[in-house]
């Protein structure tokens, strides 16, 4: 399943049911999608016409389907979406029975989120949302999210091979700020949780030291999806055999990639750089297994069940309870590379250190 969606589509869909939204340009022609609804950031597109880079929910096709997929309540819209970790916390009530408890809180998504404009070609997008706490702690939870949106130069520019290297590969990129705040103190730990919905058919890349430490949260991942060596790990993005890993802080480096084709040859690269912090407390824990900490990364692999896609998964500092602090700022920057395969294999070795020639 390839879901390709254009983003006259998505503008079509949005307007017909009168949702707010944002272009907000990039480099080279390039611009991004922001939705009120649900906080969705949809793209990059290449031009108007463009199909989204991100998976994007095939009920977006038709104006039918888009209205039965809003009357039904589901979350699933696709693009990039910040949620409110730990997962086990908010969204599973009974963590005995992990399938059978989990929901996502409306108050998360789609949420009541404000759009508006920054004056100065950002973006921003403001929310207020009480959550109940199941485990870890229990009550209710009151907390302030804000994200801003502002396009970010590309980080290769100062290199000496940058001269050649930008002549062959199409360059965009963007940050989301964003700001999260709880309302009093007590033992309830909240974190930023963004996650971006991959088209399947490529590879996710990810820098870590020798022997990195991985859990898996549902059936173990097999060889066939993840290979580790020396430089990092590799996972095969499928979006048909379901797979969910976490991964230690404290053997990443906050910088990780996905590299897949476009039909008509074309590689392109989504590079995700983060604050990943060992010394924070990253509070997710999986369903059986309590105080087992410390993942800044997830990755989930759909089967088919949800649309067929991948997710890539980075959390932000942790607030309340034991983390010291009741606010944090956690930016989350986005770069993308669209090219021949050579020059965009070239791009990955630059940022990621790793050899785009071994496969899983």
């Amino acid at each position: 399943m390839t879901n390709i969606i254009t983003s006259q589509q998505i503008r079509q869909r949005l307007e017909e049911n009168h949702l707010a939204y944002a272009l907000m340009p990039l480099q080279n022609d390039t611009f991004i999608i922001i939705s009120e609804r649900g906080g969705r950031v949809f793209g990059p597109f290449l031009n108007a016409e463009s199909e989204s880079i991100f998976w994007v929910n095939e009920a977006f096709a038709t104006p039918e389907s888009f209205r039965d997929w809003l009357a039904s309540g589901d979350w699933n819209m696709g693009g990039e979406r910040m949620w409110i970790a730990p997962e086990t916390q908010y969204l599973v009530q009974d963590r005995s029975d992990f399938w059978g408890t989990i929901q996502i809180p409306a108050q998360m998504d789609p949420g009541v989120q404000f759009l508006s404009a920054d004056g100065q070609g950002g973006w921003n997008l403001s929310q207020n949302l009480v959550l109940d706490a199941y485990n870890f702690a229990t009550g209710q939870k009151q907390l302030r999210v804000d994200k801003r949106f502002t396009p970010v130069a590309d980080p290769l520019r100062n290199l000496s091979v940058y001269a050649d290297l930008g002549k062959d590969v199409l360059f965009a990129g963007y940050q989301q700020t964003v700001d999260l705040c709880e309302s009093r103190q007590d033992e309830i730990l909240s974190e930023s949780w963004n996650l971006v919905q991959l088209r399947p058919g490529g590879q996710l890349l990810i820098p870590t030291t020798p022997q990195p430490e991985y859990t898996d949260y549902y059936a173990p991942i097999d060889a066939a999806h993840l290979a580790v060596d020396s430089q990092g790990m590799r996972l095969k993005v499928t979006g048909q055999t379901q797979y969910k890993i976490g991964i230690q802080a404290a053997q990443t480096f906050g910088r990780l990639g996905y590299l897949n084709q476009l039909a008509d040859g074309r590689a392109y690269l989504i590079v995700r750089s983060f604050f990943n912090n060992p010394s924070a407390v990253y509070a997710e824990e999986f369903a059986d297994q309590p105080l087992r900490r410390g993942r800044s990364m997830h990755i989930y692999n759909d089967d088919g069940g949800l649309g067929g896609f991948g997710e890539l998964e980075v959390n932000g500092q942790t607030i309340g309870g034991t983390s010291g602090r009741s606010a944090t700022s956690d930016q989350f920057v986005l770069w993308f590379y669209l090219g021949d395969p050579g020059p965009i294999k070239k791009v990955a070795s630059l940022l990621l250190g790793m050899s785009t020639d071994k496969e899983t």
